[in-house]
């Protein structure tokens, strides 16, 4: 699983002084009051990341189960830094988090009261404990206040970690404790313990663990535990769970409740037997049912007792696991009470995400009954998730589990998994982690490449298709930097299909440097926060781990944009603290083939907003040289280029003819046939024509210009565009000392710190093959829904001088599309600038929220072309906000 990545600028606090413990990495741990004579024990694993500082790292909370259970269980057996036999773990969390494990509740492993008395005997008491443990913790380290915080709990944990998540949040927004919560995950969760119980009859029938006689005797003893929970009698539904279980070993000689697949030792199920009748410790998350000759629990206990305790110079008062029995049936009032209703409040009242894991072969918390209760959930998004999809999830060829997942609400089934899902699917629970719980990397705000506040990363948007994404904040006011947020966030998306916005937009167009690493005077970035976003997958920096993963057509390419935003947003905002997603006016900047993707993408997103999915204030489009009726652009090239005297009478006629056949070909729905014409056009303008620049009819062509001192497959001076992916390959590059391609994989590439990735613009090609078929779609009926159905500015904008995007056959879609057309201001000229009174273009207002400017002296690349005309542009339309 790649890591996502974001950079962001932090102040650094002085906190506890990181020190040796037990086992390798730097460790922390001690003890909290949370009550008078009631002792809680922490231990923190700081990352062992190679990072600046510890908490640039997030921080996760890891609670076992029981009630009881040790979470130095998790810390051995399932992602601490070691195993239980002291190897070094290949899957530990600690490699990518700080890991903060509580022996919870009070009385647990290492934990301790002085008195029975103060056990705790509700979820609510449990909740509370944990709230004040996270006080004392933040008083002595400080500078994980502003780290992002996960609690992941497994088990009853799962059961406590709802409730404790939730007090957690209204002790932050009251003022109480500082702390960037952002996520609670539950794994085989104790959130709705009937709804458990009467799945394990037909689970094991229909595993062929029992037979139908095993099935009616498990299944009377749950329908009874039902009963007597159901009259509010909670203890007594707490034996009558323990001996519905007592049945489930005696009908299948002693299954493991925690992995149906593990060995049992068949002359140990009468001991087995004894011990789920002399007490209910069944609970405990524990394999040591696994192997008769391997105590597991004892191992633990003496390597807790006999080496880490020393190691740590715990107090005599902490003996690990003393207390542990009395836990439980403290709170075997409680036990069997539900929590969904705590889960509701974390949809309903917090900005929380919530994330549930279930495994396939886990009996005591099995999948059908955590799939019955997760679908009681009474929340907004209710209807909207049981609609959702269930995707597969997968790593290297392997299916390793399912997600499913609306809004705040993901849940992921984990295949070839029991009780204990980070340990028996590790990939699985990487891949759960990396996407709900992001890494983040906390730099030097000089960091980056070139100058400004940067923040970079991939996200991946489908199992093994990853976008990249570079953001640039606002810098025009260097000596007020906390200012950037007041401004827009622009996303920059290139054409192509299959040029790069990281490479191309950044550094040709409107980014802080060009291709020569010189200051751009009118760089977008003097005054907007912009985003420049490397897609579809397999552009730019952006790739696929396999080439059946590209995007075929537009749905799939908007469908990945959207996912990419929503991580984009989860991680930026927890990167700098700020909630970019609902204070940050966004606008979609496009040229090309972008224009198609950015018109889909734009009324995709506005659904998504209006549906409550997304919460972003989307504002604009603007469309330069957008591609958005091809066929148009096409046809009017022949009457163009003889207009222009680049075609005499003859040329015009034979490219009239094949542009025919082009369109019959299109409509007639022969995709092999219209691309082959496609090709065959481009070959034919260059041969009449000489070799015209197709993005700037002006500017040199292949003739004009010296051969290179070396060879490049940059097309153009305009690097990636796929105008010229034909049989006659592309005419020779000018400036080719300063290939664009030479940075991208240089430079930029090591700077940035992604070298590692495949190689900037390495799949562009397959991206655009792929797309064949879409390539000549139009959008205009899209552009017309956005108009009709939302409150979205469009501005277009074409330059005079462009043959792709030709003005007259932009013209000839707009008139279309706006006949009868009232012109709601008359049509002049423009001073971009204040220049002196020159002319830059001319503006024509379809309606309040659509307007056209033809840009002079520009061509396909307006923000290139004409930098001034391109300010005025966007002052005059974000200005107004």
């Amino acid at each position: 699983m790649k890591l996502p990545i974001v950079l962001a600028l932090t102040l650094a606090v002085v906190g506890a002084v990181p020190r040796e413990g037990f086992g390798p990495g730097m460790q922390d741990w001690g003890f909290a009051e949370v009550r008078p004579g009631a002792h809680m024990f922490w231990w923190l694993y700081y990352t062992t990341a190679d990072v600046p500082n510890h908490a640039d790292r997030p921080l996760v909370i890891w609670l076992q189960g029981g009630p009881g259970a040790s979470s130095m269980y998790g810390n051995f057996e399932e992602l601490g830094p070691q195993t239980l036999e002291l190897d070094e773990r290949n899957h530990t969390w600690v490699r990518d988090y700080n890991v903060l494990f509580i022996d919870n509740p009070v009385g647990t492993g290492f934990s301790y009261v002085e008195d029975f008395s103060l056990l705790t005997k509700t979820n609510g008491e449990i909740a509370d404990d944990l709230v004040e443990l996270m006080k004392q913790f933040y008083a002595l380290q400080p500078e994980f206040r502003d780290t992002p915080l996960h609690i992941y709990a497994e088990s009853y944990g799962g059961k406590m970690a709802p409730e404790f998540a939730y007090v957690l949040d209204k002790a932050i927004k009251n003022g109480e404790i500082e702390c960037n919560l952002q996520s609670v995950g539950i794994v085989a969760p104790w959130v709705s313990p009937i709804d458990s119980v009467l799945s394990w009859a037909e689970f094991l029938l229909n595993m062929g663990f029992v037979d139908t006689n095993g099935y009616n005797a498990i299944q009377a003893a749950a329908i009874e535990t039902e009963h007597v929970l159901n009259q509010g009698q909670w203890e007594q539904a707490t034996n009558l769970w323990g001996y519905t279980e007592n049945v489930i070993l005696r009908e299948t000689h002693g299954i493991d409740f925690y992995n149906v697949l593990f060995k049992q030792d068949f002359a140990g199920t009468r001991s087995q037997l004894e011990q789920f009748s002399r007490d209910m410790r069944s609970a405990i998350a524990s394999r040591a049912t696994r192997l008769a000759s391997e105590d597991r629990d004892q191992m633990l206990e003496d390597l807790m007792r006999f080496e880490v305790a020393p190691a740590l110079s715990l107090p005599a008062e902490s003996v690990y696991g003393a207390q542990s029995g009395r836990v439980f049936n403290t709170l075997a009032g409680d036990f069997m009470k539900p929590a969904i209703d705590v889960v509701e409040l974390l949809l309903n009242n917090t900005s929380l995400d919530v994330v549930i894991i279930t495994g396939q072969l886990d009996l005591i918390v099995a999948t059908p009954g955590n799939v019955r209760w997760i679908e009681k959930i009474q929340w907004s998004g209710r209807n909207s998730y049981l609609q959702s999809p269930r995707n597969a999830v997968g790593q290297h060829g392997v299916l390793e589990g399912y997600e499913k997942s609306y809004g705040k609400l993901a849940v992921y089934w984990a295949l070839r998994a029991g009780h204990m899902v980070p340990a028996d699917n590790p990939i699985l629970m990487d891949y759960i982690l990396q996407k709900h719980a992001p890494v983040i990397y906390v730099l030097a705000a000089s960091d980056g490449f070139g100058p400004g506040k940067q923040s970079w990363g991939y996200s991946e948007v489908r199992p093994r298709a990853f976008i990249f994404w570079w953001l640039y904040q606002a810098h025009s006011q260097p000596d007020a930097s906390e200012h950037y947020t007041e401004k827009p966030l622009i996303i920059w998306l290139q054409g192509g299909p299959g040029a790069s916005s990281s490479g191309f937009g950044n550094f040709e167009e409107i980014g802080p440097l060009d291709r020569m690493l010189k200051a751009r005077e009118n760089s977008w970035v003097k005054d907007y926060n912009v985003l420049f976003v490397d897609s579809p997958v397999g552009s730019g920096f952006s790739y696929v781990e396999d080439h059946s993963l590209l995007a075929r057509n537009s749905t799939t390419v908007v469908s990945d944009l959207l996912e990419f935003l929503k991580h984009f947003y989860h991680t930026i905002s927890l990167a700098t603290a700020i909630d970019w997603e609902g204070k940050v006016p966004l606008y979609i900047a496009s040229e090309s083939y972008g224009g198609r993707i950015a018109v889909e993408f734009a009324y995709a997103l506005a659904q998504q907003i209006q549906a409550d999915m997304m919460h972003c204030k989307l504002v604009g489009l603007f469309l330069g040289s957008a591609w958005l009726s091809p066929m148009d652009s096409i046809a009017a090239w022949p009457k163009f280029l003889l207009g222009l005297g680049y075609l005499d009478q003859a040329g015009r006629e034979r490219i009239e003819r094949m542009v025919t056949v082009l369109s019959e070909n299109r409509t007639q729905k022969r995709p092999d046939m219209v691309m082959d014409g496609w090709h065959g056009l481009q070959q034919a303008i260059t041969e009449e024509t000489g070799g015209i620049n197709c993005y700037n009819v002006l500017k040199p062509t292949g003739k004009d210009v010296r051969q290179p001192e070396f060879e490049s497959d940059e097309v153009l001076e305009y690097g990636e565009t796929l105008w010229w992916y034909s049989d006659t390959g592309p005419p020779q590059a000018v400036e080719q000392h300063s290939s664009l391609e030479r940075l991208m994989r240089g430079p930029v590439a090591h700077t940035l710190g992604i070298a590692d990735k495949p190689r900037w613009g390495s799949q562009r090609t397959a991206v655009f093959d792929a797309l064949s078929d879409d390539f000549l779609q139009p959008s205009i009926g899209t552009v017309e829904r956005l108009l009709n159905e939302t409150t979205i500015e469009m501005v277009l904008f074409s330059g005079q001088l462009d043959l792709i995007t030709c003005l007259p056959g932009t013209l000839a879609w707009m008139n279309r599309l706006f006949q009868p057309r009232t012109e709601f201001s008359p049509r002049g000229f423009y001073e971009a600038g204040g220049l002196n009174g020159v002319i830059e273009g001319y503006r024509t207002a379809y309606n309040e929220r659509f307007t056209h400017y033809t840009v002079l002296r520009a061509g396909h690349m307006v923000p290139a072309d004409n930098p001034s005309a391109m300010a005025h542009i966007l002052q005059q339309h974000i200005g107004r906000y």
